[in-house]
């Protein structure tokens, strides 16, 4: 019998580095996600490699985290509650004086919530060689430090280009391609110093079209910064109208829906003790999706060309009923809904993200009905409500439920042991579909304006109470303080 023993330090780390990734080259015993003690026979395989080509031990996730949870509670969530409350008082979703805190808070939310979380979990799902570790660390905070100035010069361009139009629409421009910059690079980075290991999986697919998707919209914005403060402002708002919306689908359900897809695919039943992915419902929900994704930028883009006259739209809402059968294939697939081998808090962030997923499906459906009733082409409220079902519902729970899980796991906690956060889950939930719910309500009844304004405040408390989980795990002195 092989005698069990301890392994020191750095390989338990590299274990626990491989078991993050869900990649097991070697013999480890490792069933489900869960570690089981080291063999003698199995620290001689992690051993008997040249050092510059073991997979080398990081952690940058942390820098990633922190910017995200940093840029969500200030230039994202704050600022669009305060946007949100403004537009409350005023009632209208149209008052100029809080659009460029729209523009600003949106842009945060896509480059620094997502985004940022985005990279730094998969910069820490695909550590390089030991080899590559300098160009690995140098690729990384250059994407970082890039974004991160141009999130901020854009908050401060989105209102001050049109006091000095001269200055700021150049800033402004520039901030946007440094996001782009940023955005490149990490996706070099993944290709340039990522450690090859074995075929990759066939949830990749899924990945792929995100980074497609994640480099154009990235590449994009600095044309739609311009596009959105030109001289003329009646041009000005023609262009968003008109470009905006395809934009937003691409950069939500292209961008963000197919990375969650593929990584929640590949990692649910590796890292969070689910069963394993149905592939064929998988298949399914890639095909359906992505073609309800082009269907709906398509279909906008003719639909605004031809006015929104009555009609003219059965292509953009023939993306409906796409999406929402690529919704319900894609949560068939994940098989989270179905017992699972263990209890962990990130599983009701998941299993509430997929099921706003499905809710987001629905409302997508029934738009046009919604939009009949009113005699309008077009409703804000509504587009609002979908989004936000998308962004908080969908996207922001399913965020929480993996870094909670990253960070318990690279800092060696039992995630049992852990507060569950149900104050978190109810907070968002609760206060994402009272904004929903009061988002269509408002093209009934103005009266729905003034609670509306107060549920981006619900979320975020909730934000700061699961910011403050995670920070104490991953900040050395909250750790040491906590100990």
């Amino acid at each position: 019998m092989t005698p069990v023993i301890t392994p020191p330090i750095p390989y338990l780390r590299e274990i626990m580095t491989r078991v993050m990734s869900g990649v097991y080259p070697f013999d480890i015993g490792f069933i489900s996600g869960m570690s089981s003690p080291a063999t003698a026979s199995n620290v001689q395989l992690l051993t008997r490699n040249k050092p510059e080509e073991r997979k080398a031990f990081v952690e940058i996730y942390k820098p990633f985290f922190i910017a995200g949870i940093l840029s969500v509670l200030t230039a994202g969530c704050l600022l669009g509650a305060v946007a949100l409350y403004g537009i409350s008082v005023q009632g209208s979703y149209t008052a100029s004086a809080w659009t460029p805190y729209v523009l600003a808070h949106a842009n945060s939310q896509v480059f620094g919530w997502v985004g940022f979380f985005i990279i730094g979990f998969a910069l820490q799902q695909h550590a390089p060689m030991q080899s590559k570790l300098r160009l690995f660390n140098t690729l990384a905070w250059l994407s970082l430090i890039t974004i991160a100035v141009g999130i901020g010069l854009r908050f401060a361009a989105e209102p001050l280009v049109r006091v000095q139009p001269e200055v700021w629409l150049p800033v402004g421009i520039g901030s946007s391609v440094l996001q782009a910059v940023g955005v490149t690079l990490f996706v070099a980075n993944i290709g340039l110093t990522r450690s090859k290991q074995g075929k990759a999986p066939w949830q990749t697919l899924y990945v792929f079209v995100s980074l497609f998707y994640f480099i154009g919209i990235a590449w994009l914005d600095p044309i739609l910064f311009a596009g959105s403060h030109q001289s003329d402002p009646n041009a000005s708002i023609q262009f968003v109208a008109q470009w905006f919306s395809p934009y937003r689908e691409a950069t939500f359900l292209g961008f963000v829906a197919n990375m969650i897809f593929g990584v929640g695919l590949s990692k649910f039943s590796h890292c969070f003790g689910y069963r394993e992915p149905l592939r064929a419902w998988a298949n399914a929900a890639f095909f359906l999706w992505n073609l309800g994704v082009i269907v709906r930028i398509v279909g906008w883009i003719q639909f605004f060309d031809a006015g929104l006259a009555p009609g003219a739209g059965a292509l953009y809402y023939a993306s409906g009923p796409l999406l929402l059968f690529g919704a319900t294939a894609a949560i068939v697939a994940a098989r989270i809904f179905e017992p699972a081998d263990t209890y962990l808090r990130s599983h009701k962030f998941q299993r509430a993200s997929l099921a706003w997923l499905f809710i987001a499906g629905v409302l997508l459906v029934w738009e046009p009905v919604h939009l009949s009733l009113l005699g309008v082409p077009f409703s804000h409220a509504y587009t609002g409500a979908i989004r936000h079902a998308v962004t908080v519902g969908f996207i922001s729970q399913m965020i929480i439920g993996f870094s909670l899980h990253v960070a318990a796991s690279m800092t060696d906690r039992d995630p049992t042991s852990l507060p569950r956060l149900w104050s978190v889950f109810w907070l968002i939930n609760i206060g994402n579909m009272a904004r929903v719910a009061c988002e269509v309500a408002t093209d009934f009844t103005p009266i729905a304006f003034a609670p509306m304004g107060f549920t981006g405040f619900v979320e975020l408390v909730g934000l700061g109470i699961w910011a403050a989980s995670v920070l104490g795990l991953i900040l050395p002195k909250a750790r040491l303080a906590s100990a």
